[in-house]
């Protein structure tokens, strides 16, 4: 686990001991995520997404850098249907992680099929005024 100040390895204690931040909470916050994450997993490999969305939600509301958490919740808003949301949660992930990350091959399969994309054609000029008066 790293400082959320300094970035620098944590130790047992409840301060960082390079820069001398207090950790002690913001360990607590981080198990408490990972808590539910791990909730979430099981949920979802029974196929209660619903269930696993919503541990998954608090998951990365504590602590929003859960990158698994947030990858996972992306696969399961992308089960039930819910694309966009999918898509939010991966390229959210995405940003707090740029490299090595799976969201990279969801967000690449969600677009290689086209699933989120909207298809508009706009029209304008003289000839609209004759093709719309058909």
């Amino acid at each position: 686990m790293k400082c959320y100040k300094c970035g620098s390895e944590l130790s047992s204690l409840d301060y960082c001991n390079k820069c001398g931040a207090e950790v002690g909470a913001y360990k607590k916050i981080i198990v408490m995520s990972n808590t539910y994450y791990n909730m979430g997993l099981q949920k979802a490999n029974i196929r209660d997404l619903s269930g696993a969305a919503e541990l998954l939600r608090r998951s990365v509301g504590l602590y929003k850098r859960n990158i698994e958490a947030r990858n996972l919740l992306g696969l399961v808003y992308y089960e039930m249907g819910e694309i966009v949301n999918a898509l939010r949660e991966w390229v959210i992930s995405k940003n707090f992680k740029p490299e090595k990350n799976l969201a990279d091959e969801y967000i690449n399969h969600v677009e290689k099929y086209g699933r989120w994309k909207d298809a508009a054609v706009m029209l304008e000029g003289e000839g609209v005024r004759t093709m719309t008066a058909l």
